[in-house]
């Protein structure tokens, strides 16, 4: 046969660039990414909790919800979270919310950051994170957010998340997240022949959650280069998992490789920045820019208090960037085509 054309190593492969480019630690000597929300937002907020009080969360508007001149912070941090650094935490010090209250908060606030995206075949728009005592192993409709186990670097649907923590387990469940822009940007200059592995399809198993008529598996590139940007697409474990099956092909040494030194970057304190969220935190993430892990947590024993508990929004943005035409297959992004009249150019 013919001999193969050689390839270049790295295929002229771009850094990312920009505010979402960042290291843990000089973030963490910054602390800019913490807002702390002021009295008088916190009692636009609350009036914001009274006035909808009753309200079922899932049918209520931003006008249902009137906060006031928080609004415009709040336009701000999306901004911040779309376009910037890619998150924030903000403090909002109401640390004794009901669980009605909570609903309530998160999805009157993600409102004004954007549009909420189904996050599972059933089509639920907001989830409760918490330990259902399922076992990822052994049901293949489980995700890792139903379990206590420790979840690694991943990252959600829709343009951003937000993540709100009604309570904390008594041990474990840090959070961490990391610019996976950085990281590549590291696997680029060590390691070209991986970080052009990474551009690659990969095989990830959709755990029962596959948008309809499409296969119990996606296909698609870790590290996507579209419209002049960057998005990564990641869930090493879900990735695994895929390979239970023999429709699928075996990962390549290349591949594992290169997931290694990926998984390897962002476990390290060098890269990620670890926070502790309390009661009444809400985080905001960047599913294109940012990955997120939690460490594994102990819940109290049921005669001593409620478990961990956090609630969650995936949520589009009307103005966000033009997505890669691969995520249209996705159930993480393939609905934000729908929801958002993004295009994929």
């Amino acid at each position: 046969g013919e001999e193969a054309m050689p390839t270049t190593t790295n295929d002229n492969l771009q850094p990312a660039q920009g505010a979402s480019c960042w290291t843990g630690p000089q973030l963490a000597g910054s602390r800019s990414w913490i807002v702390e929300m002021s009295d008088a937002d916190r009692t636009a907020v609350m009036g914001a909790l009274d006035a909808s009080a009753g309200c079922d969360p899932l049918t209520m508007t931003a006008d249902d919800f009137p906060v006031g001149a928080f609004a415009e912070n709040l336009a701000a941090l999306r901004r911040e979270a779309a376009f910037g650094t890619g998150f924030f935490l903000l403090r909002t010090g109401l640390d004794t919310l009901d669980e009605e209250q909570a609903r309530r908060m998160i999805w009157g606030m993600g409102q004004y950051l954007g549009i909420p995206q189904i996050q599972d075949a059933r089509r639920t728009l907001l989830h409760d994170v918490r330990d259902t005592g399922a076992n990822l192993q052994k049901q293949s409709d489980v995700r890792t957010y139903q379990t206590n186990e420790a979840q690694p670097f991943h990252n959600d649907g829709g343009d951003i998340f937000a993540l709100l923590c009604r309570r904390q387990s008594t041990g474990g469940g840090k959070s961490l997240i990391v610019s996976a822009h950085t990281v590549f940007n590291e696997i680029l200059r060590r390691r070209p022949d991986l970080a052009k592995v990474l551009t690659e399809p990969f095989y990830f198993d959709a755990r029962g959650q596959a948008l309809p008529g499409r296969p119990w598996y996606q296909a698609l590139p870790i590290f996507q280069f579209h419209g002049g940007h960057w998005f990564v697409m990641y869930k090493r474990h879900y990735i695994d998992l895929a390979q239970r099956s023999d429709e699928i092909p075996r990962l390549t040494a290349a591949q594992i490789e290169a997931m290694d030194l990926l998984d390897a970057l962002c476990d390290d304190p060098t890269y990620h920045l670890s926070f502790e969220m309390s009661p009444g935190d809400m985080v905001v993430g960047n599913n294109f820019t940012t990955l997120h892990a939690r460490t594994a947590f102990t819940d109290p024993e049921p005669a001593s208090g409620e478990k961990r508990h956090m609630l969650r929004l995936w949520l589009g943005i009307e103005d966000g960037l033009a997505l890669p035409p691969a995520f249209a297959e996705t159930r993480e992004f393939g609905p934000l085509f729908e929801t958002t009249h993004r295009i994929a150019i």
